[in-house]
């Protein structure tokens, strides 16, 4: 009889944006696990790198065409036999707001946050289906509360990052299929560093104080790095997490628990 508390994870993973540090971290933990790997990302050197050092099979594509992804997939369970879990990470900030000047922002915002992702799901539904599979989406909690200014494309396509997980695991839980979205703070990321960049410039501070202002409210008082998002992404794709399905899982530090209104009240 099969131990109901050993923890299993799947056989078969395929991590898109992995060229990036969630994406890229979350394979490395997969592969740890002995999980088979298949690594996706427009950044084929970083990519081919990181395959290399993991033992994953590199797949470099476009992640915001549906051609490129559907090759993506078919390469992926024709060298594995099958596909049992899907960690869409991909994600870039393009900064507009809903001026025309902003339009072409906007645009590339949904394409890679939103859109890629949608793309992914669908061709690798029908494989996932077949063993009962499991999908985590990147969002990010600019998807459940408005983020910077000049985010417009970013926190509406991260939103819809959420919309898009909670319909498809409503309508493929029958099936088997357990999709989550993951929404995680702030990440010491390439991408989080730009945006440091640019606030510490603006307030004639280090990026690592910037982190700290940034992080100042948030209960555990720092950043997230990303094989701590890993981790989560490793859970929800596990055994242990066979009911979970359906769920925006914030990963923030407790920021979300914070009612900034009251801030000032602290003594």
């Amino acid at each position: 009889m099969e131990d109901p508390y050993r923890r299993r994870m799947p056989e078969f993973a395929l991590v898109s944006g992995a060229a990036g540090g969630i994406g890229s971290a979350t394979a490395r933990r997969f592969a740890a696990e002995g999980v088979r790997v298949a690594v996706t990302d427009i950044d084929a050197a970083k990519l081919d790198a990181l395959a290399s050092d993991i033992g994953a099979l590199a797949l470099p594509a476009d992640g915001s065409s549906r051609e490129a992804l559907h090759e993506v997939i078919e390469k992926t369970v024709a060298e594995f036999g099958a596909l049992d879990t899907l960690i869409a990470t991909q994600g870039a900030a393009s900064a507009g707001t809903v001026s025309p000047k902003g339009d072409k922002a906007w645009a590339q915002a949904l394409d890679i946050n939103l859109t890629g992702p949608y793309f992914l799901a669908g061709e690798a539904l029908p494989h996932l289906v077949k063993r009962r599979g499991s999908i985590v989406l990147i969002a990010s909690t600019a998807g459940l509360f408005a983020g910077p200014v000049g985010g417009v494309g970013y926190t509406a396509a991260k939103s819809g990052v959420v919309g898009l997980a909670r319909w498809l695991a409503r309508d493929y839980g029958p099936r088997g299929v357990r999709v989550n979205a993951l929404c995680p703070g702030w990440v010491k990321t390439a991408l989080a560093d730009n945006t440091m960049a640019y606030l510490a410039q603006r307030e004639g501070i280090t990026v690592e104080e910037a982190y700290a202002r940034s992080t100042r409210h948030i209960p555990l008082r720092r950043v997230s790095q990303p094989a701590e998002i890993a981790a989560v992404c490793a859970f929800l794709a596990s055994s242990d997490a066979a009911m979970v399905t359906g769920h925006a899982m914030v990963v923030d530090g407790g920021g979300c628990a914070v009612d900034i209104a009251t801030i000032e009240l602290d003594a």
